[in-house]
């Protein structure tokens, strides 16, 4: 797994290539479900969060707009995001809500969190994929004619 970076210098483009595997949430698809936007994205935190402002649909006919910051971890789980009904009337007020957020968060113990549940959810895994192969029925030695 790779930290956040500049990879573009598009909001969508950088959101994209930063965020491709970790969750579906900048995917075309989803955005155009949505009717959202990408307008400003960044990595911050030496790498650890990524952070992006958005222009959302407030409502499903696409009638009323609104604006939103949403916070990742490494691991693509959305850390912080307000909800529709308490999105900003602006883009500049979006954004300073998000530096505050990030000012208030401590990045390191994000990760070290996130990292801690991935090895908990990836020894679970297999764990169930062991149990799986024990079940089956070991293959027969087959002779050759």
């Amino acid at each position: 797994m790779n930290l956040f970076k500049q990879e573009s210098y598009h909001p969508k483009r950088n959101a994209q290539l930063n965020l491709i595997g970790r969750t579906h949430y900048v995917d075309d698809n989803t955005l155009r479900f949505h009717h959202a936007r990408v307008l400003s994205a960044t990595a911050t935190d030496n790498g650890l969060l990524f952070a992006l402002v958005e222009s959302v649909a407030l409502d499903y006919d696409n009638t009323r707009r609104g604006y939103r910051y949403v916070i990742f971890d490494l691991f693509g789980k959305v850390i912080s995001r307000c909800d529709l009904e308490s999105a900003f009337k602006s883009r500049a007020t979006a954004t300073k809500a998000m530096w505050r957020e990030l000012n208030a968060l401590d990045a390191h113990a994000i990760t070290r969190a996130g990292i801690e549940q991935s090895r908990r959810n990836h020894e679970s895994e297999l764990a169930d994929l062991s149990a799986i192969v024990d079940s089956l029925p070991v293959k027969a030695p087959v002779k050759a004619a």
